[in-house]
């Protein structure tokens, strides 16, 4: 009893105090998650799917579950702009939490010059936060109440500036309504969500011959009120089929990452987390695994319609 009380309070200082946004090692194949604004800024239609399983063989360990969707309207023949239309649902359980959220999202994207394009982007929906009964006791007042639940209205706004060669992007989460309450339902005391920006860039180079393509990155997380959380990525594609590459977790984790193009419009990524901090004694790794789909080839797609689509996360067109 005493231990699941010690985890009770462990992950509740986690919900109350953390970072509370998900985060993958593989960030940069994974765009749309994080920010509204990418909608769009690809070809055709993309399907993108995913999941990270934390700390496995630890009892109650985080772990992800997402999908997604993207579509780009009006960008063949396009003068001054286009448009792009999302949707994404995610999961995420850690301890006797769990969130889930559904979103549809709308991105604006404008011609800056002949290289460069900045997108709004806002994503709308709703999410839950609930308190499982794996700690529950009849017996004890602070585990007593089974399962509490509430249901809030999010917006997450996303900017993003990019090009062939660069992206830089921007969004906040858990902007609206983050008091952990919904009429007489509450979770914690004072429990409540922390706005959170997320911060991405990356810059592609190509070797000569163009057989190799090296893609450095970087994300940042803040919540305004502790350590930023960081991660830093770089990736290497040999002819654009095949993807190598690593990702650092400044004081948490190294990640080794590799993705592989399937046909002509199906790409792979799997991601294992070695930690490297305190918790490495206790050999708590992660694993992370994403998949991401063009499943036919639209009018946006500039091909014969109906064909397969090129995968937008392996064309490097500079």
């Amino acid at each position: 009893m005493k231990n699941k009380i010690l985890i009770f309070f462990l992950f509740l200082s986690f919900a109350v105090s953390a970072q509370q946004s998900s985060q993958y090692s593989q960030f940069m194949m994974n765009e749309y998650v994080m920010n509204p604004a990418t909608a769009g800024s690809g070809k055709g239609l993309y399907v993108m799917v995913g999941r990270r399983t934390q700390w496995r063989g630890f009892a109650l360990a985080p772990e992800t579950n997402f999908a997604s969707v993207t579509k780009v309207f009006g960008k063949k023949g396009y003068k001054y702009y286009w448009h792009g239309l999302g949707a994404y649902v995610e999961q995420d359980k850690f301890g006797m939490f769990t969130n889930r959220a559904a979103y549809g999202s709308y991105a604006i994207h404008l011609k800056l010059s002949s290289k460069y394009f900045l997108s709004f982007g806002l994503a709308g929906g709703v999410k839950s936060v609930a308190v499982s009964n794996t700690v529950f006791n009849a017996n004890d007042p602070a585990l007593s109440e089974a399962k509490p639940k509430v249901l809030l209205p999010d917006f997450i706004p996303g900017l993003y500036l990019y090009s062939n060669k660069i992206s830089v992007g921007i969004s906040v989460r858990n902007l609206y309504k983050n008091t952990l309450k919904q009429g007489s339902k509450q979770i914690g005391t004072s429990g409540r969500l922390l706005p959170t920006a997320v911060f991405t860039a990356n810059k592609k180079f190509k070797s000569s011959g163009y057989d190799f393509v090296f893609v450095p990155g970087i994300n940042i997380q803040s919540n305004f009120i502790g350590i930023p959380s960081s991660q830093f990525n770089f990736m290497a594609y040999y002819r654009q089929r095949i993807g190598v590459g690593l990702t650092y977790r400044m004081h948490d984790a190294v990640s080794a990452m590799i993705q592989i193009r399937v046909l002509k419009n199906v790409v792979v990524g799997f991601a294992y987390d070695y930690t490297i901090s305190k918790f490495s004694s206790a050999k708590a790794n992660s694993t992370e695994f994403m998949m991401g789909i063009s499943p036919v080839m639209s009018s946006e797609g500039y091909e014969t319609p109906g064909g397969a689509a090129d995968c937008p996360k392996f064309d490097f067109d500079f």
